[in-house]
């Protein structure tokens, strides 16, 4: 057994640090204290709609808080992350704002003020919420302070500083109505009108600002005459402040790379590839250099942490499991062999995925675990484990840049394993997890040879790293096309792979695991990730943060657009609209001008979708905003397709570049003998031409 597979996970980390170093970012709480201050809402304050508000959150709240019932701090800030897209300080301050008691956890009456205060916005004239929201404004201008970072409990004599205030102020000033009141005298005068000819809303003379404009001639002009200068200083506000924001302190504000700190984390990883391979031999201390002035601790036991560099919580996110915890161990022995695995097929002969590691070899390597029983039990314990970190998870993730996006798979796991190899394998030894997120857009399991390998790869990632790998559904993880696909299907797959005596009972665990699977990713907030496609593009964004799960079919309509549509492959007029598909079943096919009128009313950039295998694994449709991609190469032999990803990732000028990456085809040469496993098993001529497309079109 790998040493890291080992009850003692402490083993490898050296001698112990400081205390603070290590130290649980949430203590046990105190008993609540005296405070007579209740944040509560009074029966005369309850709305019409108030009742069905607060049982679909305390559900909410129930089933996001389990098992223990009470959410700690960093808990709810990853949950108001996904579910409401608040920042981290944000989060922090809607926290801090109801836990008046000091108790460092969250209940469900906490959870349903803060929901009702800055998420449903139903009772604006509560007294209650009112106080609410005053209280999280001052957290979140305090918060951002480092010496307040890591404390345990509120001090409850903190003030807010003069500088924090100056910023409340500006934020204050740059709020809605105080622009808009500040507008009715500022924009005529830019474009040389009379004073108060713009209305509040930007209105004059029957014409608007975004239809005529300001030219930079009337914009000059006015800011450099004496009236309009004048008309801004009586209004308290300067241009030479927006001048002096484009550089503050010698650097450049909103530029790639800058931080407001930098923290320090508390433990270091080991690469481990060699450590059975050699030992170290001690050598003499070298002539001149005294090695009792410097201790030999990577951190002197006896330092004390500065607040303000000290790392808070998991970089793995609050709801990862404990490194002692068996699924971790799992999870990190799954990890560990499909990277040894991952180099090992840069060094060997390029084959098809169904010519490597026949008969469950790869599974076995995986699971560290020969026979069925054994194996059956640990994909039954990451199919567990995995449905945990999904549920804790909207039906539609947010993901932070850069990020890695995957299309189909369908169970070539050595194509998985090389895309890795080449481009980066989501790993904390030897990997870019810790920079980069994944995206792993459906359809892992059907027609390929490695299908339960794929499967407890990507439940193994999501265990040990629920922050960063986001797994999206795809219209083959149901139970209904398990089971149709026949001899391809994932259900054939697992009874060949596991044996007739225990298949049946890691099946159930890995679709129940599939139920809660989310419908889409928002990458950056301008990149939707979706299996299918938009279908008539009727719903938005907010119709996928409401799709119920668990979810054990696809019969839902905006569901069953998202998983099986197709966009037009042609961006010519003929092809514009919403037309029926081949594949038949009410699924429709969207042409352009469906895709760019969903981008523009959602404030999308580009969708990425999979679905559909494309000759060189990724394909650029409708005027650059939407993209197919498609993860499997060769995946029927005689087409030779490609295989492909999609990183997303920040530029110079601040947008977020997709850049396609490519793993080449496999040259099937004319003695090259097809794989039982593989596609090519659906016959040749004419015949085999009809299966394969109707194949594909599943």
């Amino acid at each position: 057994v790998p040493l890291f597979c080992q009850t003692n996970a402490m083993a490898n980390y050296g001698p112990r640090g400081p205390e603070n170093a290590l130290r649980p970012f949430d203590p046990v709480p105190p008993s609540p204290s005296s405070i007579n201050r209740k944040l509560t809402l009074s029966a005369n304050e309850d709305g019409p709609n108030r009742d069905s508000n607060l049982s679909m959150s305390d559900a909410e709240f129930l089933h996001l808080a389990r098992p223990d019932d009470v959410m700690t701090e960093e808990r709810f800030i990853a949950v108001a992350s996904q579910f409401w897209a608040f920042d981290r300080r944000t989060a922090r301050a809607c926290f801090h704002a109801v836990d008046v008691d000091e108790r460092r956890r969250m209940d469900k009456q906490q959870y349903a003020l803060v929901r009702e205060a800055f998420v449903e916005t139903t009772s604006e004239h509560s007294e209650a919420l009112h106080r609410v929201r005053l209280r999280a404004i001052f957290f979140k201008y305090v918060l951002g302070r480092g010496a307040l970072r890591a404390l345990r409990y509120w001090p409850k004599d903190e003030t807010m500083t003069r500088d924090e205030a100056f910023l409340f102020m500006r934020d204050l000033c740059a709020g809605k109505a105080h622009v808009e009141h500040v507008a009715q005298t500022v924009l005529p005068m830019l474009r040389g009108l009379p004073q108060g000819a713009v209305s509040a809303t930007g209105m004059d003379s029957g014409s608007t600002i975004e239809t005529t404009g300001i030219t930079i001639d009337s914009f000059v002009d006015a800011l450099s005459s004496v009236e309009l200068p004048e008309q801004m200083t009586s209004q308290g506000i300067s241009v030479i402040d927006l001048a002096a924001s484009f550089r503050v302190a010698g650097r450049p504000q909103n530029y790639p790379g800058i931080y407001s700190r930098a923290v320090l984390d508390g433990r270091a990883e080991s690469a481990r590839m060699f450590a059975s391979s050699f030992r170290a031999v001690r050598k003499p201390p070298i002539t001149g250099v005294n090695s009792h002035i410097v201790p030999s601790e990577a951190v002197a036991s006896q330092m004390e942490f500065d607040p303000s560099v000290r790392a808070i919580g998991g970089w793995r996110g609050p709801t990862a499991p404990d490194r002692s915890s068996p699924e971790y161990l799992l999870a990190d022995c799954v990890i560990h062999a499909a990277m040894e695995m991952s180099r090992e097929t840069l060094k060997e002969d390029d084959a098809l995925d169904g010519d490597w590691m026949p008969k469950g070899a790869a599974l076995s390597k995986m699971l560290l675990v020969k026979s069925n029983e054994e194996r059956a039990e640990r994909i039954c314990k990451l199919a567990t484990a995995c449905q945990v970190q999904l549920g804790a998870q909207p039906s539609l993730v947010r993901v932070q840049p850069p990020t890695k996006v995957f299309g189909d798979i369908h169970g070539q796991f050595r194509d998985l394993l090389l895309l890795f190899s080449n481009y980066g394998f989501p790993s904390h030894r030897g990997g870019d997890i810790q920079t980069t997120t994944y995206v792993f857009n459906g359809d892992w399991v059907d027609r390929g040879a490695h299908q339960l390998e794929v499967v407890c790869l990507l439940f193994a990632l999501k265990v040990m790293y629920p922050a960063q790998i986001f797994l999206v559904r795809g219209n083959h993880e149901f139970r209904t096309m398990s089971e149709n696909m026949e001899e391809d299907g994932f259900l054939c797959h697992m009874k060949q792979q596991l044996g007739p005596q225990h298949w049946l009972e890691p099946y159930n665990a890995v679709h129940n695991t599939f139920d809660w699977l989310p419908v889409a990713a928002l990458v950056g907030g301008v990149v939707l990730v979706l299996h299918g496609g938009i279908g008539d593009g009727s719903w938005g964004l907010t119709d996928l943060e409401q799709v119920q799960r668990p979810m054990q079919d696809d019969s839902d309509d905006i569901v069953c657009n998202v998983l099986w549509s197709d966009p037009s492959d042609s961006d010519s007029a003929m092809r514009k609209g919403v037309h029926d598909n081949d594949r038949g079943g009410g699924i429709v096919e969207f042409g352009p001008d469906i895709t760019r009128a969903f981008c523009e009313r959602e404030g999308i950039s580009v969708v990425i979708r999979s679905h559909q295998y494309v000759r060189h694994g990724y394909k650029v449709m409708h005027s650059g905003r939407l993209i197919t991609l498609f993860s499997a190469r060769n995946y029927f032999e005689e087409e030779d397709n490609d295989g492909a990803l999609v990183l997303l990732a920040p530029d110079l000028n601040g947008h977020l570049r997709l850049h396609p990456k490519r793993l080449m085809k496999f040259n099937v040469t004319s003695t090259a003998t097809p794989s039982a496993h593989t596609p090519s098993q659906l016959g040749t001529g004419l015949l085999g031409m009809l299966r394969r497309f109707l194949s594909c079109m599943c």
